[in-house]
């Protein structure tokens, strides 16, 4: 079984680009495009997520507001050896399985399930949490951590972690290895949690929806 609790001595040199600094990491990705903002362009607040609302009715504990604190990392060269080796980490350890044939959801007439993935099996929603958890452990404020829905490059729903930087929105996603910036993915982004509050989501402007990019590749 995996253990999600961790030390952070487990993740130095877990993977090859966390020796590698955050600036020349991201211009390797693809070059950074000034069309673009940063950060994602959220809008109003908008409908919860059934998956994170039932998370949220099994946990009430870990959806608290938290204290007011940072919403942006300043991002450094530990910080980012941390960032890629935890999702790293997650993404070599957990193996991917539907919902559905992971637990059997649809028989108890639940549509999406959002959990930990502590038999080391989940699909995007439970590597997105599991990073998030272990982030916050390491010392990241929730605040600059955040849920966000898009579509995926075959226009279906998808889970992936924003984490708001100095270097703008970077994305940890299950389906890449590599941490790119929010507009470098491809995705559509539909919604994400707010800084303030993880109860509440904010839609994200349509006018910056991203077109599939061979840079993904």
């Amino acid at each position: 079984m995996f253990k999600y609790r961790l030390t952070i001595s487990m993740f130095v040199g877990a993977a090859m680009l966390a020796s590698i600094s955050p600036a020349s990491a991201l211009q390797q990705s693809s070059p950074n495009d000034l069309s673009q903002p940063a950060f994602e362009p959220v809008l109003k607040a908008t409908t919860v997520p059934y998956g994170w609302a039932l998370f949220c009715k099994q946990a009430p504990g870990e959806c608290q507001v938290p204290e007011r604190s940072a919403d942006t990392v300043q991002l450094d060269q530990d910080l980012w050896r941390q960032l890629v080796s935890i999702n790293t980490l997650v993404n070599s350890n957990i193996d991917g399985v539907t919902d559905n044939d992971h637990y059997g959801i649809y028989k108890m007439g639940i549509r999406n399930w959002w959990t930990y993935p502590d038999d080391g099996k989940g699909n995007c929603n439970d590597y997105v949490m599991l990073k998030r958890k272990l982030l916050v452990e390491a010392g990241w404020p929730k605040a600059a951590l955040a849920l966000t829905v898009v579509l995926d490059h075959e226009h279906e729903g998808h889970l992936v972690l924003t984490v708001r930087t100095s270097s703008g929105d970077l994305i940890l996603d299950n389906m890449n290895a590599m941490i790119l910036r929010w507009y470098e993915t491809g995705y559509t982004y539909i919604k994400r949690q707010s800084a303030s509050n993880p109860n509440t989501w904010l839609s994200i402007d349509p006018r910056y929806a991203v077109t599939v990019s061979s840079s993904i590749n």
